[in-house]
């Protein structure tokens, strides 16, 4: 019987190493938004999970309504125009306006979703969070950068 020496050499992987920015931790000047991808992906409902954070005038005025076509939403402050499901305009022009939008009983996690909701998804940083919520950001940073994903808020890839 023959014995055949082998020599191993490492392999060299084919799969490419994430942009460095996907490896850096986020910090409190990290920006983080709603990462709508993320739903689908998850296979989770979006529409349904925006539906509860309407206001009761509001959750029984869409209750049988399709809440996802696109309607003209106008920054008051800037003026500009962005297309936003209809859920969305609502939440952003009468919900998130209402005194009981966001409370210290808010959860961190829907309370973060809440300020998305009504700010069109711009991205803010763990400081402007926790100083819109009257929270300590670095509870929000280490909550929002864990390997767990909460209702797809989630560092911004943009740069």
């Amino acid at each position: 019987m023959e014995v055949r020496r082998v020599i191993l050499e490492p392999v060299v992987s084919s799969v490419q190493t994430p942009p460095a920015k996907f490896l850096v931790r986020p910090t409190l000047d990290t920006k983080f938004q709603i990462d709508y991808d993320w739903w689908e992906r998850a296979n989770r409902d979006l529409e349904v999970y925006m539906h509860s954070h309407l206001c009761p005038e509001h959750k029984e005025a869409f209750a049988d309504v399709r809440a996802d076509a696109l309607v003209d939403n106008v920054d008051p402050k800037t003026a500009e125009v962005t297309k936003v499901p209809g859920i969305q305009n609502v939440l952003i022009t009468h919900c998130a306006q209402q005194p009981d939008y966001i409370t210290r009983q808010t959860s961190l996690v829907n309370a973060v979703f809440r300020i998305f909701l009504a700010n069109g998804n711009t991205p803010l940083t763990a400081r402007d969070l926790g100083e819109r919520l009257g929270r300590e950001p670095k509870k929000i940073l280490r909550t929002f950068s864990s390997p767990r994903v909460y209702k797809g808020i989630r560092p911004c890839t943009e740069d």
